[in-house]
């Protein structure tokens, strides 16, 4: 891990030598996992559920800073990309680049996802934030899950210990949203009462006293369901888009009113000789106020991405990311139900 580094700045003789914090460049890493369709989600045309790791980690990429024209900060998307059609990550890398101005690279073994970290202080280049979307179990983020490259994409522990504290910079962090990564015993549905979850063998606690990071992780299954917002939130876009035509036509109805007033005042005002005069018996138009909130346009704008690419590459690609984060499931109970700390040994 580089802790922060300091040089001397020479100054003038009428200046007092200055104290300059400097570091490497640094990488902002999202990381996504190949997709399984179960027979009835494929049958039942789910593709909205095989698309929620990579909206997530599009939403992960406008939370990190943008990069900068040197380098010094890199946004970064990694994608494992077994059973993802070609014209989907090809639709993807444009977003990607283009739409976030990150990097963009596909990863079919965890042996590429680990080189990735080893090369980073070889490049001159230091981690500052790593996020994993991707399934999971006890001991494992399975970027490959039921899928036929599933080992060679399986990131357990023997992969973990691999990571190098020397590619993560000063204060990294590192989160995974995959299932159970922060859970040291094979519990299913509850952890009894009394029962140790042994988070010191959880792979999150691996991967922090691999790194020297601190790691964020469920101890719980990861919940993706309001990927594309709540129930309430998606049923409500319909009625959105009616009001928001609506709120146009009132802008069209006032824009025009507005338009043929503003000539009859300029009229009267010539013919009074006087700048400031108004019409006698009539008042200018009041411009309407929108009906629509910020939050209701961002859900319609996600909903019109996703219908854009889902009629021009078959899937729903949200080039604006998911709307909401990736929340705790609801087993197994007896553990808490949130994103916990993990912190070297």
């Amino acid at each position: 891990m580089a802790a922060p580094k300091k040089k001397q700045a020479k100054t003038t003789d009428q200046h007092a030598t200055t104290q300059v914090t400097g570091t490497l460049a640094q990488d902002y890493v999202t990381v996504v996992g190949a997709s399984y369709m179960s027979t009835i989600e494929n049958w039942r045309g789910q593709k909205g559920n095989k698309m929620r790791f990579i909206n997530q980690g599009i939403r992960q990429l406008t939370k990190y800073p943008e990069g900068t024209p040197s380098f010094s900060k890199q946004r970064v998307f990694l994608i494992f990309k077994d059973d993802y059609p070609q014209n989907l990550l090809a639709a993807l890398k444009l977003v990607v680049e283009r739409d976030h101005g990150a990097q963009y690279r596909e990863l079919d073994s965890i042996s590429g996802l680990v080189d990735f970290i080893f090369t980073r202080q070889r490049r001159g280049r230091e981690i500052k934030q790593l996020d994993f979307f991707s399934h999971g179990v006890v001991g494992a983020i399975e970027l490959g899950y039921e899928l036929d490259k599933r080992e060679s994409y399986r990131l357990r522990d023997a992969q973990a210990k691999m990571f190098k504290p020397e590619a993560f910079a000063y204060g990294a962090k590192i989160h995974s949203y995959a299932c159970r990564t922060g859970l040291g015993i094979n519990a299913e549905r509850w952890v009894l009462e009394g029962e140790d979850p042994h988070y010191e063998l959880s792979l999150a606690q691996i991967m922090a006293n691999a790194t020297r990071t601190t790691v964020m992780a469920f101890p719980r299954r990861s919940n993706y369901d309001t990927t594309y917002g709540t129930n309430a939130e998606r049923q409500s876009v319909p009625g959105t888009r009616q009001r928001m035509a609506s709120d146009r036509e009132a802008m069209e109805s006032y824009t025009r009113k507005n338009i043929e007033y503003q000539r009859k005042l300029a009229e009267h005002r010539k013919t009074a000789k006087n700048p400031t005069a108004e019409l006698p018996d009539e008042k200018a138009p009041q411009k309407p106020l929108s009906t629509v909130t910020d939050e209701e346009r961002k859900l319609v704008a996600h909903e019109d991405s996703r219908s854009f690419h889902e009629k021009t590459v078959g899937y729903p690609l949200d080039a604006l990311g998911a709307h909401r984060d990736v929340r705790s499931g609801d087993t197994p109970t007896g553990v808490p139900a949130h994103l916990l700390e993990y912190r070297p040994a």
